[in-house]
Protein backbone atom coordinates (compact mmCIF):
# COMPACT_ATOMS: atom_id res chain seq x y z
CA UNK A 1 0.00 0.00 0.00
CA UNK A 2 2.78 2.48 0.49
CA UNK A 3 4.47 1.90 -2.20
CA UNK A 4 1.31 2.59 -4.20
CA UNK A 5 0.78 5.77 -2.33
CA UNK A 6 4.28 6.59 -3.26
CA UNK A 7 4.28 6.51 -6.75
CA UNK A 8 0.78 8.08 -7.09
CA UNK A 9 2.55 11.09 -5.07
CA UNK A 10 5.47 11.33 -7.25
CA UNK A 11 3.34 11.08 -10.02
CA UNK A 12 1.33 14.09 -9.49
CA UNK A 13 4.11 16.13 -7.92
CA UNK A 14 5.78 15.81 -11.61
CA UNK A 15 2.40 16.63 -12.98
CA UNK A 16 2.12 19.75 -11.35
CA UNK A 17 5.85 20.77 -10.77
CA UNK A 18 5.80 20.88 -14.93
CA UNK A 19 2.93 23.56 -15.11
CA UNK A 20 5.20 26.67 -14.04
CA UNK A 21 8.31 25.16 -16.62
CA UNK A 22 5.48 25.65 -19.30
CA UNK A 23 4.71 29.16 -18.14
CA UNK A 24 8.42 29.71 -18.65
CA UNK A 25 8.92 28.11 -22.02
CA UNK A 26 5.73 30.36 -23.42
CA UNK A 27 6.96 33.12 -21.76
CA UNK A 28 3.92 33.75 -19.27
CA UNK A 29 4.50 36.72 -17.43
CA UNK A 30 2.73 36.84 -13.62
CA UNK A 31 3.74 40.48 -13.29
CA UNK A 32 5.41 43.19 -15.00
CA UNK A 33 9.01 42.52 -15.53
CA UNK A 34 11.24 44.98 -13.87
CA UNK A 35 14.62 45.63 -15.94
CA UNK A 36 16.43 46.54 -13.42
CA UNK A 37 16.18 43.02 -11.93
CA UNK A 38 18.98 39.86 -12.70
CA UNK A 39 18.13 37.37 -15.16
CA UNK A 40 18.10 34.65 -12.41
CA UNK A 41 16.37 36.90 -9.74
CA UNK A 42 13.82 37.93 -12.64
CA UNK A 43 13.67 34.27 -13.81
CA UNK A 44 12.81 32.63 -10.26
CA UNK A 45 10.50 35.61 -9.06
CA UNK A 46 8.76 36.45 -12.17
CA UNK A 47 7.61 33.71 -14.00
CA UNK A 48 7.72 30.58 -11.45
CA UNK A 49 4.57 30.64 -10.38
CA UNK A 50 2.63 28.94 -8.01
CA UNK A 51 6.33 27.90 -6.44
CA UNK A 52 5.09 28.21 -3.07
CA UNK A 53 2.17 26.17 -3.71
CA UNK A 54 4.35 23.63 -5.05
CA UNK A 55 6.66 23.88 -1.77
CA UNK A 56 3.78 23.32 0.53
CA UNK A 57 2.51 20.37 -1.18
CA UNK A 58 6.56 19.13 -1.51
CA UNK A 59 6.06 19.92 2.60
CA UNK A 60 3.08 17.83 3.70
CA UNK A 61 4.15 14.97 0.79
CA UNK A 62 7.44 14.57 2.88
CA UNK A 63 5.67 14.82 6.64
CA UNK A 64 2.46 13.08 6.14
CA UNK A 65 3.88 10.04 3.61
CA UNK A 66 7.40 9.67 4.48
CA UNK A 67 7.28 11.41 8.41
CA UNK A 68 10.55 13.46 7.01
CA UNK A 69 11.99 16.87 7.69
CA UNK A 70 11.34 19.00 4.05
CA UNK A 71 14.23 21.12 4.84
CA UNK A 72 16.21 18.99 7.19
CA UNK A 73 19.52 21.51 7.30
CA UNK A 74 17.40 24.22 7.88
CA UNK A 75 14.00 23.81 10.05
CA UNK A 76 13.48 21.03 12.85
CA UNK A 77 10.24 19.81 14.27
CA UNK A 78 10.15 18.47 17.87
CA UNK A 79 7.25 17.85 19.81
CA UNK A 80 4.08 19.55 20.13
CA UNK A 81 4.12 22.09 16.63
CA UNK A 82 7.63 22.96 18.20
CA UNK A 83 10.36 24.23 15.74
CA UNK A 84 13.85 24.89 15.57
CA UNK A 85 16.88 26.38 13.38
CA UNK A 86 18.86 23.80 11.26
CA UNK A 87 22.76 24.22 11.04
CA UNK A 88 21.56 25.92 7.63
CA UNK A 89 21.77 29.01 9.53
CA UNK A 90 25.38 29.50 11.56
CA UNK A 91 25.14 26.25 12.39
CA UNK A 92 22.77 26.92 15.39
CA UNK A 93 22.20 23.52 16.11
CA UNK A 94 25.11 21.85 16.33
CA UNK A 95 26.58 25.28 18.32
CA UNK A 96 24.10 24.87 20.52
CA UNK A 97 24.99 21.19 21.97
CA UNK A 98 28.66 21.65 21.70
CA UNK A 99 29.27 19.65 18.83
CA UNK A 100 31.37 22.53 16.98
CA UNK A 101 33.48 25.03 19.19
CA UNK A 102 36.03 27.73 18.67
CA UNK A 103 39.79 26.27 18.20
CA UNK A 104 42.57 28.26 19.94
CA UNK A 105 43.49 30.22 17.38
CA UNK A 106 40.02 31.74 17.32
CA UNK A 107 39.95 32.20 21.00
CA UNK A 108 43.18 34.36 20.65
CA UNK A 109 41.61 36.34 17.85
CA UNK A 110 37.94 37.05 19.74
CA UNK A 111 40.27 37.86 22.61
CA UNK A 112 42.46 40.03 21.19
CA UNK A 113 39.39 42.06 19.44
CA UNK A 114 37.32 42.05 22.56
CA UNK A 115 40.26 43.57 24.54
CA UNK A 116 41.21 46.13 21.90
CA UNK A 117 37.49 47.81 22.12
CA UNK A 118 37.43 47.21 26.14
CA UNK A 119 40.44 49.31 26.30
CA UNK A 120 39.52 51.87 23.83
CA UNK A 121 36.55 52.28 25.67
CA UNK A 122 38.19 52.47 28.51
CA UNK A 123 40.50 55.56 27.48
CA UNK A 124 36.78 56.91 26.17
CA UNK A 125 35.56 56.47 30.18
CA UNK A 126 32.52 54.15 28.19
CA UNK A 127 31.71 51.46 30.31
CA UNK A 128 31.50 48.36 28.27
CA UNK A 129 28.56 45.71 28.27
CA UNK A 130 28.56 42.52 26.47
CA UNK A 131 25.34 40.55 26.08
CA UNK A 132 24.38 37.40 24.46
CA UNK A 133 21.00 36.17 23.79
CA UNK A 134 20.42 32.12 23.89
CA UNK A 135 19.91 30.51 20.92
CA UNK A 136 16.27 28.78 21.27
CA UNK A 137 18.14 25.43 21.32
CA UNK A 138 20.00 26.38 24.42
CA UNK A 139 17.00 26.95 26.19
CA UNK A 140 14.83 24.40 25.16
CA UNK A 141 17.45 21.93 24.29
CA UNK A 142 15.52 18.70 25.43
CA UNK A 143 13.05 19.01 22.76
CA UNK A 144 15.54 17.63 20.32
CA UNK A 145 17.18 14.27 20.98
CA UNK A 146 20.76 15.10 20.45
CA UNK A 147 22.46 14.97 23.42
CA UNK A 148 25.06 17.95 24.32
CA UNK A 149 28.83 17.19 24.30
CA UNK A 150 30.59 17.71 27.73
CA UNK A 151 33.05 20.49 25.79
CA UNK A 152 31.92 24.09 26.11
CA UNK A 153 29.79 25.80 24.01
CA UNK A 154 30.73 28.96 21.90
CA UNK A 155 28.30 30.94 24.13
CA UNK A 156 30.48 29.45 27.55
CA UNK A 157 33.60 29.88 25.95
CA UNK A 158 33.00 33.47 24.96
CA UNK A 159 31.70 34.25 28.96
CA UNK A 160 34.70 32.65 29.58
CA UNK A 161 37.09 34.79 27.38
CA UNK A 162 34.87 38.04 28.65
CA UNK A 163 35.77 37.14 32.81
CA UNK A 164 39.60 36.47 31.72
CA UNK A 165 39.60 40.20 30.19
CA UNK A 166 37.71 41.63 32.93
CA UNK A 167 34.65 42.73 30.24
CA UNK A 168 31.15 43.29 31.93
CA UNK A 169 29.56 39.93 30.01
CA UNK A 170 25.42 39.62 30.38
CA UNK A 171 23.93 36.51 29.69
CA UNK A 172 20.44 37.69 28.56
CA UNK A 173 19.09 34.57 29.64
CA UNK A 174 20.46 34.32 33.54
CA UNK A 175 17.10 35.25 34.88
CA UNK A 176 14.92 33.18 33.29
CA UNK A 177 12.90 31.58 35.45
CA UNK A 178 13.14 27.86 35.94
CA UNK A 179 9.94 24.89 34.89
CA UNK A 180 7.83 28.16 34.42
CA UNK A 181 4.29 27.36 32.93
CA UNK A 182 4.74 30.41 30.17
CA UNK A 183 6.76 30.01 27.48
CA UNK A 184 10.14 32.35 26.55
CA UNK A 185 10.03 31.63 23.15
CA UNK A 186 7.93 31.02 20.24
CA UNK A 187 7.34 27.88 19.02
CA UNK A 188 7.22 28.42 15.60
CA UNK A 189 9.83 31.60 15.02
CA UNK A 190 13.57 31.36 16.28
CA UNK A 191 13.06 34.87 18.53
CA UNK A 192 12.03 34.76 22.31
CA UNK A 193 8.54 36.32 22.86
CA UNK A 194 8.31 39.88 24.66
CA UNK A 195 7.70 37.16 27.87
CA UNK A 196 11.37 35.92 27.72
CA UNK A 197 12.60 39.22 26.81
CA UNK A 198 11.32 41.53 29.65
CA UNK A 199 13.85 39.11 31.60
CA UNK A 200 16.91 39.82 29.52
CA UNK A 201 16.06 43.55 30.49
CA UNK A 202 16.40 42.26 34.15
CA UNK A 203 19.72 40.43 33.48
CA UNK A 204 21.15 43.82 31.24
CA UNK A 205 19.70 46.39 34.24
CA UNK A 206 21.07 44.11 37.09
CA UNK A 207 24.61 44.17 35.49
CA UNK A 208 24.67 47.73 34.47
CA UNK A 209 22.98 49.27 38.08
CA UNK A 210 25.87 48.36 40.35
CA UNK A 211 28.56 50.35 38.55
CA UNK A 212 25.92 53.35 38.92
CA UNK A 213 25.26 53.08 42.68
CA UNK A 214 22.83 56.21 43.21
CA UNK A 215 21.17 56.52 39.64
CA UNK A 216 17.45 55.75 39.85
CA UNK A 217 16.78 53.18 36.65
CA UNK A 218 13.45 53.28 36.64
CA UNK A 219 14.24 49.74 36.82
CA UNK A 220 10.45 47.34 36.68
CA UNK A 221 10.18 43.37 37.59
CA UNK A 222 7.68 41.53 36.40
CA UNK A 223 5.74 42.63 39.26
CA UNK A 224 5.39 46.04 37.75
CA UNK A 225 4.03 44.04 33.92
CA UNK A 226 0.96 42.09 32.66
CA UNK A 227 0.92 38.65 31.18
CA UNK A 228 -1.26 39.05 28.09
CA UNK A 229 -1.62 36.42 25.63
CA UNK A 230 -3.60 36.45 21.74
CA UNK A 231 -3.10 34.47 18.93
CA UNK A 232 -1.06 35.77 15.79
CA UNK A 233 0.31 35.37 12.82
CA UNK A 234 4.10 34.92 13.59
CA UNK A 235 6.76 32.41 12.65
CA UNK A 236 10.06 33.17 10.67
CA UNK A 237 10.40 29.07 11.12
CA UNK A 238 7.05 28.68 9.05
CA UNK A 239 8.03 31.31 6.60
CA UNK A 240 10.93 29.36 6.18
CA UNK A 241 8.46 26.25 5.33
CA UNK A 242 5.98 28.52 3.66
CA UNK A 243 3.60 27.64 5.53
CA UNK A 244 1.31 30.03 7.37
CA UNK A 245 -0.23 29.35 10.89
CA UNK A 246 -0.78 31.15 14.20
CA UNK A 247 -0.15 30.54 17.87
CA UNK A 248 -0.65 32.34 20.84
CA UNK A 249 1.44 35.14 21.43
CA UNK A 250 3.10 36.07 24.78
CA UNK A 251 3.37 39.71 25.62
CA UNK A 252 4.59 42.04 28.98
CA UNK A 253 3.50 45.13 29.19
CA UNK A 254 3.59 47.78 31.74
CA UNK A 255 1.34 48.41 34.26
CA UNK A 256 2.38 51.81 34.78
CA UNK A 257 2.78 53.40 31.06
CA UNK A 258 6.10 53.98 29.80
CA UNK A 259 7.29 57.28 30.28
CA UNK A 260 10.00 57.56 27.19
CA UNK A 261 9.44 59.64 23.93
CA UNK A 262 11.11 59.34 20.26
CA UNK A 263 13.52 61.26 18.99
CA UNK A 264 14.36 62.48 15.42
CA UNK A 265 16.41 60.46 13.67
CA UNK A 266 19.85 62.12 12.55
CA UNK A 267 22.44 59.63 11.37
CA UNK A 268 23.05 58.54 7.52
CA UNK A 269 21.78 54.71 7.11
CA UNK A 270 25.12 53.03 5.43
CA UNK A 271 24.90 51.96 1.98
CA UNK A 272 23.66 48.38 0.94
CA UNK A 273 22.21 47.83 4.35
CA UNK A 274 19.52 45.16 4.97
CA UNK A 275 16.68 45.69 7.15
CA UNK A 276 15.17 48.72 5.71
CA UNK A 277 16.21 52.46 6.64
CA UNK A 278 13.68 52.79 9.22
CA UNK A 279 15.41 50.47 11.43
CA UNK A 280 19.17 51.65 11.64
CA UNK A 281 18.81 54.10 14.30
CA UNK A 282 15.97 55.03 16.86
CA UNK A 283 16.68 57.37 19.63
CA UNK A 284 14.84 58.00 22.67
CA UNK A 285 14.51 59.89 25.43
CA UNK A 286 13.06 59.75 29.52
CA UNK A 287 12.97 61.58 32.74
CA UNK A 288 14.92 58.51 34.36
CA UNK A 289 18.33 60.28 34.77
CA UNK A 290 21.25 61.66 32.89
CA UNK A 291 23.05 58.86 31.59
CA UNK A 292 23.00 57.61 28.08
CA UNK A 293 23.57 54.43 26.64
CA UNK A 294 24.24 53.37 23.04
CA UNK A 295 23.29 49.63 22.04
CA UNK A 296 24.53 47.87 18.65
CA UNK A 297 21.78 45.22 18.33
CA UNK A 298 19.95 43.02 16.69
CA UNK A 299 16.46 41.54 16.13
CA UNK A 300 16.33 40.09 19.85
CA UNK A 301 16.71 43.58 21.17
CA UNK A 302 13.57 44.41 19.01
CA UNK A 303 11.21 43.09 22.02
CA UNK A 304 12.18 45.01 25.01
CA UNK A 305 14.07 47.76 23.78
CA UNK A 306 10.78 49.80 25.19
CA UNK A 307 11.98 48.85 28.65
CA UNK A 308 15.56 49.85 28.09
CA UNK A 309 14.56 53.50 26.66
CA UNK A 310 12.72 53.94 29.65
CA UNK A 311 15.48 53.07 32.17
CA UNK A 312 17.79 55.66 30.89
CA UNK A 313 17.76 59.70 30.42
CA UNK A 314 18.62 59.32 26.26
CA UNK A 315 18.84 56.20 24.46
CA UNK A 316 20.68 55.04 20.92
CA UNK A 317 19.55 51.88 19.61
CA UNK A 318 21.83 50.98 16.45
CA UNK A 319 20.64 47.59 14.44
CA UNK A 320 24.08 47.01 13.16
CA UNK A 321 27.36 45.04 14.84
CA UNK A 322 30.18 47.41 13.42
CA UNK A 323 32.30 48.82 16.22
CA UNK A 324 32.17 52.39 15.06
CA UNK A 325 34.52 54.62 16.68
CA UNK A 326 34.10 57.31 14.67
CA UNK A 327 30.42 56.95 15.49
CA UNK A 328 30.71 56.52 19.54
CA UNK A 329 33.18 59.15 19.86
CA UNK A 330 30.30 61.75 18.43
CA UNK A 331 27.55 60.00 20.24
CA UNK A 332 29.32 60.14 23.76
CA UNK A 333 27.60 57.30 25.52
CA UNK A 334 28.18 56.86 29.13
CA UNK A 335 27.51 53.17 28.36
CA UNK A 336 28.18 50.99 24.82
CA UNK A 337 26.19 47.49 25.23
CA UNK A 338 26.99 44.88 22.32
CA UNK A 339 24.13 42.81 22.10
CA UNK A 340 24.11 39.73 19.78
CA UNK A 341 22.79 36.26 19.90
CA UNK A 342 24.15 33.37 20.09
CA UNK A 343 23.97 32.23 16.68
CA UNK A 344 25.89 35.01 14.97
CA UNK A 345 28.65 34.87 17.43
CA UNK A 346 31.18 34.04 14.79
CA UNK A 347 30.83 38.00 14.20
CA UNK A 348 33.73 37.98 16.84
CA UNK A 349 36.25 36.31 14.43
CA UNK A 350 36.13 39.53 12.54
CA UNK A 351 38.34 42.70 13.31
CA UNK A 352 35.70 45.44 13.20
CA UNK A 353 33.15 43.20 14.07
CA UNK A 354 30.96 43.21 10.99
CA UNK A 355 27.75 43.27 10.61
CA UNK A 356 25.86 39.91 9.72
CA UNK A 357 21.94 39.56 8.88
CA UNK A 358 19.73 37.68 11.73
Amino acid sequence: MQKRVTKIFIIVFIALISIPFIFVILQIKVTPVNKQEKKISLNFKRNFPLRSDLFKMYSLGKTTFFDAEPIPNGVVDAKNGWRFLGNKFSNALSESKGLITFNQKELSKIAKNLSEKKEWLDKKNIKFYFSIAPNKHTIYGDMIPIKKSHRKTKFEQLDSICQSLGINFIDLGSNFPKNDSLRLYHKTDSHWNHYGAFYAYNSTLEAIMPDFKGVDFNYRTMKDMEVEKFWAHIGDLNRALFLEQNEEFINVKPIKPFSFTAQEKTLTVPLNYHFGDHFYEERYKSPANELKIMVLRDSFFGAYFESIADSFGESLFIWRHNFNKKLIESEKPDILCYELVERNIDILLTENFNHSPN
